[in-house]
Formats: structure tokens, C-alpha cells, sequence
């Protein structure tokens, strides 16, 4: 659009209705020009809507210094020219004090004034575009200013402007924002971002356009969709940085929530990573039945498991123990995200239970910011599946064992009878001629029977014998049962029962509480328990003298309860709810083959319970039978 220049004239020449007289060649050539074009024999009152204004008078006296001296106050872009024949010294530091623009003297021909009322209108012209501009420019900064943040900054990134709105949502004076570095009020996980990408990209004359997080003075988060560009300087340096945002929290705490429901649902891990791939939530349901109360508490805490990822050479571990379980997560969802894991995972609580998972990606779009994603990792929990598989091998090979058994205890009988014959022979021999000697037969009498016991036992477990639930002495069953595992205890931690020691000399209580039940298979029971806490107490550093594992034996009215505890660090938390599940035992090299599993099967088949929790820095599992009902 061509902008109108307002061009006033004033002569007190004489100028006739429709031509000029020779005397004042001027007003023909102004009027030439396609400007909105006054001429007048006053001196005008007011001066806002001139533009130029041009006098000619044929006498300079005061008037025409103190019309231009008011014309500058009332309308300082107005342009003045004088043109007059009068000169001298005085009269042109006089001109110059109130501003004239053009002193022209005469005799001047039409064509320089031509000349130079063309400058002026051009001058007038810019000034005009110049300020609509500027006006433009305030309205756009007013507006701006009460949606988005604006940051203005330094090269180095020191401010050195912030707008209202910004201080508003950082509840911060602007006084105490500017001079201080602008990462101060950013949230530090995308300092390194910032300071490299995009700073790359800045130099490169880019803008950049993304997401970031600044912290209030209460150290809130504020998510802000941000421009940032650099005025660059003549030789491509970076002049200046300006950063201009959306205050976008509640929308993207929407699509957040939104989100969360999506994957709360899920019992196995899911979890929420945003584009630069860094995990942002986990699903509800995971964290409940894992004891966490919220996000942060959960990716805080120290990885208690390893990852692995099943190849074709085996497991190869993928993380490291002692790592926190962010860390964990956003390392398995790099490489499952870059294809390096196509298979399935597994996860070893310390070094003993296993679970399996298969994982997968969902990715969706984030409204916000285009080009970037949201991304759902999947963790299937196959577990029981994988569990299931190893039940029919182990069924296979328990199937096998039997059979190896049930030959094994063939074999044991036909000796183990000849003994007996034989020592009843050698028994009478002795009454007669050495009757002293017959004490002398009671252990070897008992030792057969442990004997035969076992025997029974594998016959048992081969599928061929019977075993017929009858009253038995509670207390005898563990006495016997510790006697088999003193021989390796003795090395390990002295066993107390109700307070003293355990040897070999130890005589069960005849007059003690009486089950109905099967004696060797609740001997079973006591050993498995103590096995593994002796287990534990060869893999930690406790000395001797501090170890303890003590067996309270206690006989009521209605029950007997047995709790045997030691000090050997106890089962850690996510362990104690499925400890009796299958294939949760200790380590194969030192393991009797059977878990606490089967001690549980048995006290269930007893019509008992087994429980445990950690006290004293150890475990305290605590056996409960009923008392035989005779005894009532």
C-alpha cells in the first residue's frame, strides 16, 4: 500500500485562481506530485497530519522560526523547508535551532526544489512504514507476551530478557531471572540436550522446535513447547538467542493420563517411555503387587535382579546388578527398540528364581510435537509356561529316578536281612556268655531300623511302598532329622533346640506331643528347612561365633508349633511371597534336589501350615500340626 504524504505550503507571493505568477515558480512543481498537496498564505495552527511542510514567505520574520519551532513539538517527524532569499550567519544557526531541515536560499531553479521535496517525501514515506511497523511490531509483543514465554539471551546464555508471563509461571521476579544463566531454570535432564544438539543447530542457522521442562521456584515442572532460533552476525556468528514457548503442562499431563490408562490395566510390566526414550511411568496394577506406592519410588530403587536375553549361545546378560531400575528399563528398551533382543528375557531374582518374558513395542504419536512418539515396552510374563515345561522334565526325570530307586532299595533289602539274621544269632551268643555286652547292641538295632526307615522311604519315592498316616512323636522326627545333618552343621552353626545344643547324644522327648502323620516324611520337612539355612550361612561372612540357628519346640493344647530361625541375612522382600513355589530352592550344587515346595506339600498333606517372614537379620519359618486327638 502507497502511503499518502499530507504537503503544506505556505507563500504570500501572489498566486492567481489557477496559475502561478512568475514570482513563485515553486507551488507548479508541488503540485505535480501525486501527494495530497495544501497551499496556503497562513501559517497553519496544527501539525499532526503534516508531513512536510514548506515555507516561502517573502519576508523571514519571527513568525516563521516560531511556526516551525511548534510544528516540531506538536509533530516531531514532520519535515520542514524554508526557501528564502534572506541569508546570513544569525539567520542560519537560527533555522537550525528549531529544527528546519532544508534552508534553501534563491535564486533556486524548480528542479532542485523538485529534488529535494522528492528526499523529504521518501523520508516521510519510511518514516510512516517505520512506525506502522513499530506499532505492529508492540501489538504482536503485547499479544505474545500474554500467551507465550519469551526469553532473550546472550550467546552464553545469560538473560538478558524475560516477559511477564514467564515470571508469572516461574513465581519469580523477572529482576532475580535476568543475569542468571537460563539452564539455572531448566530441568536438568535436558542440560546435555540442549547444550549440544541444538546448540549445533543454532550455529548452523536452524531453529529448533521442541519440548523441554523449566522449574518453578518451588522445583514444580512446567512443560513448554519451544521455538528457539539465533541472530546470527554478519560473519555467521551467534549474536543473540531467543527462546519463545507454550506453557503446554495440562495438555500433555492429558495425554499422559490418557496413556496411563491405556497400560494400567496390564498385570505384567508395562512402561511409558517418551521420544528421547526415557521411561516416564509404569503401570498400576505392577507396581501394587510389588509393594510400590508410586512412579518415582519405583525407578529410584536399586535393580535387586539381572536381565538376560536368550540367544542362540545361551543367556547373555544385558544390565548390571546395582543399577537402578530406570536405568535397567531404558537400557532393555534400547535394544529391544534397535532390534539388538528379538527373543525372550528373563529376570533372576539373586541369582535364584527365574521369570520369562517376551517383550514388545507399541509406539503412537504425540499431539503435541510432530515427528515424535510415545512408546509402551510390554513385558509377557511366560513364566508359567516356561515352569510347566520344566514340570514335565522334572517328571521325566523323577520317572527315572524312581526306577533307579526302586532298584537301589531291591538291592539294600537282601543284605540289610542278612545283618539282621546274623545279629540276632550273634545277640543270643552274647546274652549267654557275655551278657554285658548286650547295651552294646542298641544303637547298631537302631542304626538297622534308620536303615530300613530309609528304605521305606525310597520306596516311597519310587512309587512301590506305603506309607500309612499313624500317630508319631513330633519331637523324635526332628531329633532324628537333625542327626542326619549334624555331621555338616557342626562346621557351619551350633543348632539349639529350645536353648541347648544339639549332638549327637540328644534323646527326643518319649512323653512329647504325638500327630497323625507319617514320621519320615515330616523328618523330610525339618531337614530341607535346615539345609537350606545352613546354605546361607556358607555363602555370607558371618563368623561362627555370631551365627545362630535356634528351634523352638512348643506343645499346646490343640497344636504343636516348631519354628526354627537363624541369622543368616534372611530372604529378601520379593522373594517371601512365593517362596514355596516351585523351583525356588538353594543352589544346585548344594541343593538335596527337593525345595521348600515339597516341605509345604507334606505340612498341607499333614493337615498343618508353613509360614515365614525375616526377623533378626535371618528367616523364621514356623510349622504348625495338630495335635493327635487321643492326646487331647
Amino acid at each position: 500500500m502507497v502511503e499518502t504524504i499530507q504537503i503544506v505550503y505556505v507563500t504570500d507571493w501572489i498566486i492567481a485562481d489557477h496559475d502561478i505568477l512568475n514570482e513563485d515558480p515553486f507551488a507548479e512543481v508541488l503540485r505535480k506530485f501525486d501527494m495530497d498537496v495544501s497551499i496556503q498564505s497562513e501559517l497553519p495552527e496544527f501539525f499532526d497530519h503534516i508531513d512536510l511542510l514548506i515555507l516561502h514567505p517573502m519576508h523571514m520574520v519571527s513568525d516563521i522560526f516560531e511556526t516551525i519551532s511548534r510544528s516540531k513539538i506538536q509533530n516531531p517527524a514532520i519535515k520542514t523547508v524554508v526557501i528564502s532569499s534572506a541569508h546570513g550567519s544569525d539567520l542560519f544557526l537560527h533555522a537550525i535551532d528549531v529544527g528546519v531541515d532544508k534552508y534553501l536560499l534563491k535564486p533556486l531553479l524548480p528542479s532542485a526544489v523538485k529534488k529535494v521535496v522528492e528526499r523529504l517525501i521518501r523520508q516521510s514515506i519510511e518514516s510512516k512504514q517505520a512506525q506502522k511497523a513499530f506499532h505492529q511490531i508492540n501489538l504482536m509483543s503485547s499479544a505474545i507476551s500474554k500467551t507465550s514465554i519469551l526469553i532473550r539471551m546472550e550467546e552464553n546464555g545469560m538473560i538478558i530478557e524475560v516477559n511477564e508471563l514467564l515470571c508469572k509461571l516461574l513465581k519469580c521476579q523477572s529482576d532475580l531471572i535476568i543475569g542468571k544463566h537460563w539452564m539455572r531454570f531448566v530441568e536438568r535432564r535436558f542440560w546435555l540436550f540442549l547444550r549440544t544438539l541444538v546448540r549445533e543447530r543454532l550455529k548452523a542457522g536452524e531453529i529448533y522446535r521442541g519440548i523441554i521442562e523449566l522449574v518453578k521456584t518451588d522445583g514444580d515442572l512446567i512443560t513448554v513447547d519451544v521455538t528457539i532460533y539465533a541472530v546470527l552476525g554478519r560473519h555467521g556468528e551467534i549474536e543473540e538467542v531467543v527462546c519463545i514457548g507454550q506453557d503446554v503442562s495440562e495438555m500433555n499431563r492429558a495425554i499422559v493420563s490418557s496413556m496411563e490408562q491405556l497400560i494400567d490395566q496390564d498385570t505384567s510390566l508395562a512402561v511409558l517411555f517418551d521420544h528421547r526414550h526415557e521411561a516416564i511411568l509404569i503401570n498400576k496394577k505392577y507396581l501394587d503387587s510389588n509393594g510400590f506406592k508410586n512412579n518415582e519410588e519405583f525407578f529410584s530403587s536399586c535393580a535387586l535382579c539381572i536381565w538376560y536375553a536368550e540367544t542362540s549361545a545361551g543367556l547373555e546378560p544385558i544390565t548390571i546388578t546395582g543399577t537402578i531400575r530406570k536405568e535397567v528399563l531404558e537400557s532393555i528398551f534400547t535394544r529391544v527398540y534397535n532390534g539388538e533382543i528379538d527373543g525372550r528375557l528373563v529376570m533372576e531374582y539373586l541369582g535364584r528364581s527365574k521369570q520369562f518374558f517376551t517383550v514388545h513395542i507399541s509406539s503412537m504419536p504425540n499431539p503435541i510435537i510432530r515427528n515424535e512418539n510415545y512408546h509402551i515396552l510390554y513385558f509377557i510374563d511366560v513364566t508359567p509356561l516356561e515352569r510347566l515345561k520344566e514340570d514335565k522334565i522334572n517328571d521325566a526325570k523323577l520317572m527315572s529316578v524312581g526306577r533307579l530307586s526302586a532298584a537301589i532299595t531291591h538291592e539294600l533289602n537282601t543284605p540289610i536281612t542278612y545283618i539282621k539274621g546274623n545279629l540276632e544269632l550273634l545277640k543270643w551268643e552274647c546274652e549267654e556268655k557275655i551278657p554285658d555286652a548286650m547295651e552294646l547292641f542298641i544303637p547298631i538295632d537302631e542304626g538297622i531300623e534308620r536303615i530300613e526307615s530309609i528304605v521305606n522311604s525310597m520306596y516311597e519315592f519310587a512309587g512301590t511302598g506305603k506309607e500309612e498316616m499313624k500317630p508319631c512323636n513330633v519331637h523324635m522326627t526332628l531329633i532324628y532329622a537333625l542327626r542326619i545333618v549334624l555331621n555338616r552343621s557342626k562346621h557351619i552353626v551350633p543348632i539349639r533346640i529350645n536353648g541347648e545344643v544339639m549332638t549327637q547324644t540328644t534323646a527326643y522327648d518319649l512323653q512329647s506331643c504325638v500327630t497323625m502323620g507319617i514320621s519320615t516324611r515330616l523328618e523330610q520337612v525339618w531337614i530341607i528347612i535346615v539345609n537350606n539355612a545352613l546354605d546361607e550361612f556358607e555363602k555370607g561372612m558371618l563368623s561362627y561365633d555370631n551365627r545362630r540357628l535356634d528351634i523352638r519346640f512348643t506343645c499346646e493344647k490343640e497344636k504343636i508349633v516348631i519354628e526354627i530361625a537363624d541369622n543368616a541375612g534372611g530372604i529378601p522382600e520379593p522373594m517371601l511371597e512365593g517362596i514355596f513355589d516351585f523351583a525356588v530352592g538353594s543352589e544346585k550344587k548344594k541343593s538335596m534336589g527337593i525345595g521348600l515346595n515339597v516341605a509345604k506339600a507334606i505340612i498341607d498333606k499333614h493337615g498343618g501350615s508353613i509360614r515365614v517372614h525375616n526377623e533378626n537379620q535371618g528367616a523364621v519359618f514356623e510349622v504348625t500340626l495338630r495335635v493327635y486327638e487321643e492326646n487331647r
